[in-house]
């Protein structure tokens, strides 16, 4: 949490940091594990080879624990943040490839939630998009987990059952 801190302005408070399910990264870390644990069931056979099995062995475990790296820096990097003010979205595409979207309280006209295909269904997550006033962008937040109570009005917007926001207007 601290990392996130940094990027809140002055009288702001974080009032909820939401990262993406863990089932999101389902086939990425079973892909990692089983470059992980493939040599080690080869590894008679790879020390067979001498030499080049026992590089084969190194690089199948060196590819999939750099795997396992990248899925957990996609998933610590990937978080929508509330705060008082305004909502921040970070999205981390790959390790070197990071973009962050904001939005001022005060700008948001609208929230609109969708739940798209079996796993999303199952793991009870889905997108919200949160329409920008005089904009034709969209922020787009994918994988967003819990989707219940997701309310918009003119006075306040509610995220979940535990974080609603009360629109100021002056």
């Amino acid at each position: 949490m601290p990392y996130y801190t940094k990027h809140l302005k002055n009288n702001e408070e974080l009032i909820k940091v939401i990262h993406q399910p863990g089932l999101v990264f389902f086939k990425p870390v079973l892909g990692a594990l089983i470059f992980i644990i493939l040599p080690f069931f080869l590894m008679f056979l790879l020390f067979r080879w001498q030499e080049t099995g026992l590089v084969l062995f190194f690089i199948l475990l060196i590819i999939g624990l750099i795997a396992i790296f990248r899925a957990m820096a996609l998933w610590s990097g990937n978080v929508f943040l509330i705060t008082n003010q305004r909502v921040v979205l970070f999205k981390q595409r790959g390790l070197f490839d990071k973009q962050v979207w904001e939005a001022d309280f005060e700008d948001i006209q609208d929230i609109a939630y969708r739940v798209k295909g079996f796993w999303q269904t199952v793991g009870n997550y889905g997108s919200i998009r949160v329409q920008i006033l005089n904009s034709e962008n969209s922020l787009i937040v994918s994988n967003f987990p819990k989707k219940r109570n997701i309310t918009t009005d003119n006075r306040s917007f509610c995220i979940n059952s535990s974080v609603c926001l009360q629109r100021f207007n002056n």
